[in-house]
C-alpha cells in the first residue's frame, strides 16, 4: 500500500508548508521529497500548489489520514512509519477480527511466513496477541489499525474509478478489487463487466438499465457463473434478483463448492444456502423473497430453463 518513506511523510505532514521545507523536516534532499510528493499526490493523499515561486503540499481531507492522525498524535511514541509499511497493511486488512495465520495469509495474498514477520514486531509492542488458538487479533486501543488498513484501499479504489467516472457507487470491496456501479462504460481490461446484462452469456436476457456494473480486479479475466451470481446478489438481494440467480443456477453447470466458497467472498452465503435450498426442495423450503414453486416454473418456462 504505502513505501515506509511514504508513511513517514505522511505521518508528519501537518497543515500545510513549502515542499522545501518539508524535506527539511524530512531531513532528505529536496529532489527526493519532490518526488515523493509528486506519488503522494498521484494517489490523492496530499494536495499541492503554487504560490508565487514555491510549491505548498498538504495533507488532502481523506478519511484515512484522520485515522493515521488520531493513531500517531495517541501513540506518538511508536515509530509506525518501521512497522505498517508494505506486507503489515495488506495483512491487517483482515485484522478487523481475529483470524489464524493461514486464513491472513490466505485473504492477504502472501505466504504464510509474511504473516509472522509482518505482525511479530506489533506483537512484541503489545499491539497485537495471539489467543488460545493462536489466532492474531488487535488489542484494545489499537482497533483503528484495521479501520486505517481499510480506509486506505478505499481510498485507492476511490481513485482508480475516478479515472474513468465522476459518478459511482462501491458495493462491495476487498484489499485488491472491488464491485462498482456507474452509468459510464469503462473499456479498461482491469474493469470486467458484470451485473444482470451478463446473464445473457447464459441465454439469459435481463431487462437492460442504464446503470452499468463492473468487477475491477487485476488478477481476473472473466467471471465464472458462480461469481456472476454473487455478484447479482451483492447488486440487489430483492426477490427479482433471488429469481434471476435461481435462473441461472438451474441454466448453468453450477459447482457448487466454488458457489459456496464465492458467496464467503462477497458475504452472501445465507443468500446462496438459501437459493440451493429452495431448488433442492421444490421451493418447499423457501424465504419470504422466494416465489412459490409453481411461480417459478412459470418463469423458467419463459426463459427455456428446467427448472
Amino acid at each position: 500500500m504505502l513505501t515506509k518513506g511514504e508513511f513517514r511523510a505522511l505521518t508528519v505532514l501537518h497543515g500545510e508548508r513549502t515542499v522545501s521545507d518539508f524535506a527539511t523536516q524530512l531531513e532528505r534532499s529536496l529532489s527526493y521529497t519532490s518526488e515523493l510528493v509528486d506519488r503522494l499526490e498521484a494517489t490523492g493523499l496530499v494536495e499541492t500548489r503554487r504560490q508565487g515561486k514555491t510549491k505548498q503540499v498538504r495533507p488532502s481531507d481523506a478519511r484515512a489520514l484522520e485515522i493515521l492522525t488520531d493513531i500517531t498524535q495517541e501513540y506518538s511514541h511508536i515509530e509506525w512509519p518501521e512497522l505498517l509499511s508494505g506486507a503489515t497493511l495488506r495483512v491487517l486488512y483482515y485484522l478487523e477480527t481475529p483470524r489464524a495465520a493461514t486464513d491472513l495469509a490466505r485473504r492477504a495474498d502472501v505466504h504464510r511466513s509474511t504473516v509472522h514477520r509482518a505482525l511479530d514486531p506489533l506483537q512484541h509492542r503489545g499491539i497485537i496477541y495471539q489467543a488460545e488458538d493462536d489466532a492474531y487479533a488487535l488489542n484494545e486501543g489499537f482497533e483503528q489499525l484495521s479501520t486505517l488498513a481499510r480506509e486506505l484501499a478505499h481510498h485507492n479504489h476511490r481513485q482508480t474509478v475516478e479515472q474513468h467516472t465522476d459518478t459511482y457507487t462501491i458495493f462491495w470491496e476487498s484489499l485488491d478489487e472491488f464491485l462498482v456501479q456507474t452509468a459510464d462504460e469503462i473499456t479498461d481490461d482491469d474493469f470486467i463487466p458484470t451485473g444482470p446484462e451478463q446473464f445473457q452469456t447464459y441465454d439469459l436476457p435481463l431487462l437492460a438499465r442504464d446503470r452499468r456494473y463492473y468487477l475491477y480486479s487485476e488478477t481476473t479475466s472473466d467471471l465464472s457463473p458462480e461469481t456472476l451470481c454473487c455478484h447479482m446478489l451483492v447488486i440487489d438481494s430483492g426477490a427479482r434478483a433471488q429469481s434471476y440467480c435461481l435462473l441461472l443456477v438451474s441454466q448453468v453447470d453450477i459447482d457448487r463448492d466454488e458457489l459456496r466458497d464465492q458467496a464467503v467472498t462477497y458475504g452472501v452465503d445465507d443468500l446462496v444456502e438459501d437459493l440451493l435450498a429452495y431448488l433442492d426442495t421444490s421451493g418447499e423450503q423457501r424465504t419470504s423473497r422466494l416465489p412459490e414453486w409453481e411461480d417459478f416454473q412459470e418463469l423458467a418456462a419463459d426463459y427455456g430453463v428446467t427448472a
